[in-house]
């Protein structure tokens, strides 16, 4: 694999937040205040983000929980961005715990899986947001513990939760990490993903959300999902050096970033 040609991609077609977060990644270029300048300017007032990420829209649960990953992902947990959207994601839980996409934005036609009040959308949505809290140490608040309770609800004897199958990876990352690797969940999730994965149509963030997924829940490298994961991540980089998301041009930057930062973490380059 030609690394430079993929810096070279990011520098191309990335805007400021990318190309920052990629020499954050990759440099160990570190200026908090690149990454929440532009963030502030973009929040909403009730702490949101708006629907495709574009100014004056409404607040979208989802865009805010992609925001929450980045937060993660750059330290950026004790800051102001963060405590906001903290504020906005409990103000908007449900009373059964779980999370939906924003009603507001239906006038947008969201995709499917974007949809308010889809059981899909709310299942792995819940799943994705606990999964971020978790990361930036809230798995003791009242909300987390709320959102597991609902999820759990939710999940059958073999370990599959309701709705897109996204939602049992990203279950099974959760178990992992508050219960570790040898959760009985995690197990029952393993086995189940295992026969998945050969179903699945090629697909670069995907393959970067499974590995992620199973890279928090403790999988070791050598596990032979893994390997997978990785080997089909590889084929699928482009001769520009990018990966491509089949969610649309603007997410390709990101899902380039994504796949470098995981082979990366499994000392593939």
């Amino acid at each position: 694999m030609n690394v430079e040609s993929v810096f070279k991609f990011i520098e191309n077609y990335g805007n400021k937040l990318e190309r920052y977060r990629a020499r954050y990644l990759f440099q160990g270029a570190r200026d908090n205040e690149v990454p929440l300048n532009y963030l502030r300017k973009l929040q909403n007032q009730d702490g949101g983000f708006p629907h495709n990420l574009e100014f004056g829209k409404p607040s979208s649960v989802n865009e805010t929980s992609g925001i929450l990953s980045l937060v993660a992902e750059l330290n950026l947990g004790e800051s102001d961005v963060c405590r906001n959207i903290g504020n906005y994601l409990f103000q908007v839980q449900n009373p059964n715990g779980s999370w939906n996409e924003n009603p507001e934005i239906s006038q947008f036609n969201p995709p499917r899986w974007d949809s308010p009040d889809s059981i899909d959308t709310k299942m792995w949505m819940t799943g994705d947001i606990i999964f971020h809290l978790v990361q930036l140490s809230y798995a003791e608040s009242q909300h987390v513990k709320q959102a597991c309770e609902f999820l759990l609800k939710h999940i059958d004897e073999k370990g599959k939760v309701e709705g897109p199958q996204i939602a049992t990876w990203i279950a099974m990352a959760i178990y992992g990490m508050l219960e570790g690797s040898e959760s009985l969940y995690v197990r029952k999730a393993l086995d189940l993903v295992e026969g998945w994965l050969d179903e699945e149509r090629e697909d670069a963030s995907f393959l970067c959300w499974y590995l992620e997924c199973l890279s928090y829940a403790g999988v070791p490298k050598e596990h032979a999902l893994v390997q997978r994961c990785l080997r089909k991540l590889k084929t699928l980089q482009d001769n520009d050096g990018g990966w491509k998301s089949t969610d649309g041009a603007r997410y390709n930057v990101s899902t380039t970033i994504n796949a470098l930062k995981l082979l990366k973490h499994y000392e593939e380059w």
